[in-house]
């Protein structure tokens, strides 16, 4: 059984551990602090109630190594004030349509809201992420929520869409 602490080229140390000792559920453990998510997604809005992953999808927790290049996804969903969404979705610009959110994890399903209608627009995934990183934003005209699935999301300077 091996376990340790690696030193990184940076100066950065990972901890390492066997890979029956690791527990996935606390790899994935949902997250509810905003800040993060306002300083990526800052052209969304102010955002409260997050639940949210950040995880390596690639990462099964049986390697020795980590990843050197992980792919971190960021995934979840947040409120936005009342009747912010609509007057995003009210923008033509975006031309907005109905949509699907694609394979949400488990973890963050009873945080998702019911009949939530939710629409996308592949315009607006483009303002939000300037096309620096992948990523989809779902909006929920009748609940005031954001569903946001991205990869790697880049902290991009930019004032609120409202």
């Amino acid at each position: 059984m091996l376990g340790g602490l690696f030193v990184l080229g940076g100066g950065g140390t990972v901890a390492c551990a066997s890979a029956d000792r690791r527990d996935e559920r606390d790899l994935r453990e949902v997250s509810t602090d905003v800040e993060p998510l306002e300083r990526r997604f800052r052209a969304i809005g102010r955002l409260s109630d997050p639940h949210w992953l950040g995880y390596n999808p690639n990462d099964s927790g049986r390697e020795w190594i980590p990843d050197q290049d992980p792919r971190i996804r960021v995934v979840g969903v947040a409120r936005l004030p009342a009747g912010a969404v609509t007057s995003i979705v009210g923008e033509p610009k975006y031309a907005f349509g109905p949509s699907a959110l694609s394979h949400p994890p488990d973890e963050l399903a009873e945080f998702l809201p019911e009949d939530a209608g939710w629409v996308g627009s592949v315009r607006y995934d483009k303002h939000i992420t300037r096309s620096r990183y992948v990523g989809r934003f779902h909006l929920s005209p009748t609940t005031d929520h954001v569903y946001f699935d991205t990869v790697a999301p880049e902290i991009v300077g930019s004032s609120p869409s409202l």
